[in-house]
């Protein structure tokens, strides 16, 4: 059974800030966590800093990879830092110009705040041409909505409960379009008594017999105990289909795992996270 190539997505996090490690890049991992439990392939999450060069090119490499979506975030706040909008005008080649609902959205949330209106406040109403302003329900700057030939592209504010806010109202229905019904299937196991190596072979066949089914090995110790923590996955629009191919792979790794003189163990979803 041929089985329909999920979307695309791309992602790209700015800020100087991840780059040198002071904070984790927790937005990313939020991000391809959800899309990927959708059915969607998340081909890459690049980190740049708060240069407009290098966002811009960032977004172009991704462009030219025919992504069904790029997700940005960060870099959309009021700061001369803040470079991410005028980027995305840039690799697109528009205007980078002010948006009067994007202004409408500023004042009402700058209102509602009692803070004043200043020029650089203004600066989050601009917006790379044609492109649609996000309402932001937390924070005060607003996402950004472009569509480039078929790809979409969505801006969200770098701060995580603003992005993972904006992203259930705004990204989460993009999603839904994107996944046509698909969603991903997993399990995950611990192995005892066998090495990463002793499974290549088997894992290599697998691949072959199973293209469509996605199998990792994890190598672990715990206490000096060593083990394997074995992921499988696949992507389908039918629970049933995806659990008989993953049942599949499950048993027939789990017999090579038996010839070798080990045992495989299932994990709850909850466990070893």
């Amino acid at each position: 059974m041929e089985t329909e190539m999920p979307a695309s997505v791309e992602i790209i996090n700015t800020g100087n800030e991840l780059l040198d490690g002071r904070v984790s890049n927790t937005n990313g991992q939020r991000m391809a966590r959800i899309c990927s439990a959708r059915g969607l392939t998340v081909r890459r999450i690049t980190v740049v800093g708060d240069a407009l060069e290098d966002i811009s090119a960032a977004l172009k490499e991704a462009l030219a990879r025919g992504p069904d979506l790029v997700l940005l975030t960060g870099g959309l706040g009021p700061t001369p830092d803040d470079m991410t909008a005028e980027a995305i005008a840039l690799a697109l080649g528009r205007k980078f110009v002010l948006n009067e609902e994007a202004l409408g959205m500023v004042k009402r949330a700058y209102e509602r705040k009692g803070l004043e209106l200043t020029t650089a406040v203004v600066k989050m109403a601009k917006l790379p041409e044609g492109a649609v302003p996000l309402e932001n329900p937390i924070g005060t700057a607003p996402g950004i909505l472009v569509e480039e030939g078929r790809t979409k592209i969505v801006a969200l504010p770098g701060v995580p409960e603003e992005m993972e806010a904006m992203f259930e109202r705004h990204v989460e229905p993009i999603l839904a379009e994107l996944a046509r019904g698909l969603a991903r299937y997993e399990a995950r196991f611990l192995a005892f008594g066998v090495r990463e190596a002793d499974l290549a072979g088997a894992l290599k066949e697998l691949r072959r017999a199973y293209p469509d089914v996605y199998v990792k090995t994890h190598p672990k110790a715990d206490e000096g105990r060593r083990y394997l923590e074995i992921y499988v996955a696949t992507v389908s629009p039918s629970a049933s289909e995806a659990r008989k191919r993953m049942e599949k792979v499950i048993m027939e790794l789990s017999e090579h795992i038996s010839a070798l003189g080990g045992s495989m163990t299932p994990l709850k979803p909850e466990e070893g996270a």
